[in-house]
């Protein structure tokens, strides 16, 4: 199923899945609601995409959609950016300047990884997200607002409110619908028709030869874990679709980490793999999710640094 918002013609996910059809029928129930929406989930399984369909699937699509991405912003300017401020608020701020919240009036504003706000400024966020009301920094005037908050996090809130990382307050108020994004490995189905409207889409871009993918690279593909999910497939199939020499993608253009994951060993292949390159793939994925550190590597697979030395001279592992 793929599903678009008719005022943004733009989005599109592509689904069929019963987890995102399922995911996708509440979002569209949602989209004219006020209530707030949390939307949790690994990197790269599509939050954006999800939260820009909830805004544009209801009537506040004629309303401006603001996001703010809470990492890129400096902690020191965040306040300044999601509130405004009036002339004079502090040494530079030589003229008034409206927030982000006020910005969204009538419409939505989407927090992308809420986790990362100080507890400082969850504070602050908490009356504006009950009463709708705020004033700008070195402001007297109450400004009035109607916004409808739309929240993600790559991490558990839950678990941060517990830790003491995340307000409890802010947590309800912001989570009052929680929506969870499933990771790719847990709806496979998905993978071969994202796989080839990336390549659709790669294709017509830049013009590449490739406009299919072959049988055995598809089974490859459908077997990976896609740690970085939806994000990693797309870069996955760019590359590859930039690397074929002819119209199919196949099992030698998908990218190392792809290729050299344990599972995806035997699929895609005439044939097992032997002992020694199921043993090599394994140790090759190790050191990648321990980031390259031998320590960590050695430890994860249970013998000394100096025999995984002696593995990595033995299979050429740099």
């Amino acid at each position: 199923m793929s599903t678009a918002a008719a005022d943004a013609p733009q989005l599109d996910v592509v689904a069929v899945s019963h987890a995102m059809r399922e995911l996708l029928k509440v979002v569209k129930r949602l989209g004219g609601a006020r209530s707030a929406v949390l939307l949790q989930g690994e990197s790269g399984t599509g939050k954006d995409l999800i939260a820009h369909l909830m805004h544009y699937a209801g009537e506040r699509r004629q309303g401006p959609l603001i996001k703010v991405h809470c990492p890129s912003i400096p902690e020191d300017l965040l306040e300044s950016e999601l509130f405004g401020h009036e002339k004079g608020a502090f040494t530079d701020a030589a003229s008034a300047k409206i927030g982000k919240i006020e910005m969204a009036n009538g419409g939505s504003l989407y927090f992308d990884q809420v986790q990362d706000l100080s507890l400082a400024l969850q504070a602050k966020l908490l009356r504006v997200v009950e009463e709708q009301r705020f004033e700008r920094l070195g402001g007297t005037r109450t400004i009035s607002v109607d916004v409808r908050f739309i929240s993600s996090a790559n991490i558990d809130l839950r678990k941060a409110v517990h830790d003491g990382g995340f307000r409890e307050d802010l947590y309800h108020r912001l989570s009052v619908v929680p929506l969870e994004v499933p990771a790719l490995r847990d709806r496979r189905e998905d993978i071969p028709p994202l796989a080839r409207h990336f390549l659709e889409s790669t294709h017509e871009r830049h013009a590449t030869p490739a406009h299919r993918i072959d049988d055995a690279a598809m089974d490859v593909l459908r077997g990976y874990a896609w740690p970085g999910n939806v994000r990693e497939l797309r870069g996955a199939i760019e590359r590859a679709s930039l690397y074929a020499s002819s119209e199919s993608i196949t099992v030698d253009c998908l990218p190392r980490q792809v290729m050299d994951a344990p599972e995806a060993l035997w699929r895609g292949r005439d044939r097992h793999p032997s002992l020694r390159e199921v043993e090599e793939a394994y140790i090759r994925h190790v050191l990648a999710e321990a980031g390259g550190s031998q320590t960590l590597a050695a430890s994860i697979l249970g013998i000394s640094r100096k025999s995984l030395w002696e593995r990595r001279r033995r299979f050429g592992i740099p």
